[in-house]
């Protein structure tokens, strides 16, 4: 359950990453209408709320909810690394000079 829990976290904050425009634009050469970032917070949301009860589960109330907290960490610093480093192919980062 534990790595179930970090799967869904990590998913969540790749979700909160792409319902900005900047990410978005950058990985899907578009930029999100309003309905589709909402639509992606509340993925992100539920996916962070229910990884909670699986951690809990996976080491009781106060291990699991200091787990919860590790795994909210991890993801949210893997999925900055993948959104900021990772390259997109056929996207230049920097603007070409003459």
């Amino acid at each position: 359950m534990s790595a179930l829990a970090l799967l869904l976290i990590t998913a969540a904050f790749a979700l909160f990453g792409l319902a900005t425009d900047p990410h978005h634009r950058v990985r899907f050469g578009r930029i999100p209408r309003a309905a589709r970032k909402r639509q992606l917070r509340l993925g992100a949301w539920a996916a962070l709320a229910f990884a909670f009860p699986l951690s809990v589960g996976a080491r009781g109330w106060i291990m699991g909810s200091i787990l919860w907290s590790g795994y909210v960490m991890l993801g949210a610093g893997l999925v900055f690394l993948a959104l900021n480093f990772l390259p997109v192919s056929g996207t230049t980062y920097f603007a070409k000079r003459d």
